[in-house]
């Protein structure tokens, strides 16, 4: 009696044991298959800590790489470190290449004289400095840094902010210079980095009193500027450049290094 009872609890746990083992009735169960949809969109953490996490997207207030033209007016004070004064007005027109931006520019440059160049005519004593011309410029700049700002004055609305480097070369066309030149010496005047002596005494005229014409036809500068693009594609422009003494061994070049402080208002188109 005690062994079958015994027998009896033996095969009663047994059966307990299959049913919480197999509780769909017996039949064995399978596992899930993995879920495989985004695999192809996880990336390892070595991954993400070898390389930056998403890509940087340029500012789109005002994307001035797509622009076809620019154009515009530009002011500035030429500051050649001697007792005259130069202002400059006229024009520009741009393209950009990229991050690079090419321009070329047309202005007349004003001089005048001081008190201080009346009372050094008085003597037999001169100082170099240029009279009244005409520049022709050719620039190349290349944007460092650029970004969206938002200005504190609340009616000026967010702009494109680029800060670049620039550099070029100047043409000097002084009026009447060439007045009597043969055609021939014209041509040749063009590229030549300093002025003739027929040239200069052409120029005699339009020299100021206390003046000695600095006899350099071409100047090299490079410098900083600021765009300020506000939609839909109005630009101001501040810049500041120096001219280098390039061609300071030219006899009677005079100047070594001034200062040009400009200021361009117009449309990129």
């Amino acid at each position: 009696m005690i062994r079958e009872a015994a027998l009896f609890l033996v095969v009663l746990f047994a059966a307990t044991t299959s049913w919480a083992a197999e509780p769909d009735g017996g039949v064995p169960t399978k596992a899930p298959a993995p879920d495989t949809t985004l695999e192809r969109y996880r990336t390892p953490l070595e991954a993400l800590t070898e390389r930056p996490i998403g890509e940087a997207s340029r500012a789109v207030r005002f994307d001035w790489r797509r622009s076809r033209i620019g154009f515009g007016v530009l002011g500035s004070s030429v500051v050649e470190l001697n007792n005259f004064s130069s202002a400059r007005i006229g024009g520009y027109v741009r393209k950009a290449l990229g991050s690079f931006m090419l321009e070329g520019a047309v202005s007349y440059v004003h001089t005048w004289g001081s008190f201080a160049t009346q009372q050094l005519s008085l003597t037999p004593y001169r100082q170099f400095a240029r009279p009244s011309r005409l520049e022709v410029d050719v620039n190349l700049s290349y944007a460092l840094a650029e970004g969206v700002v938002t200005p504190r004055v609340s009616f000026i609305p967010p702009a494109e902010l680029v800060f670049s480097v620039t550099a070029g070369v100047r043409y000097l066309y002084y009026f009447g210079s060439l007045t009597g030149v043969p055609a021939i010496e014209v041509l040749g005047a063009l590229f030549n980095p300093a002025i003739s002596d027929r040239e200069a005494d052409n120029l005699e005229g339009q020299r100021l009193p206390g003046m000695q014409i600095a006899r350099t036809r071409y100047s090299v500068l490079t410098g900083f500027q600021l765009d300020l693009y506000l939609r839909p594609g109005i630009a101001v422009t501040p810049r500041v450049l120096l001219g280098l003494p390039v061609f300071s061994g030219v006899p009677g070049s005079g100047l070594t290094f001034w200062w040009e402080l400009s200021l361009g208002v117009g449309a990129a188109l």
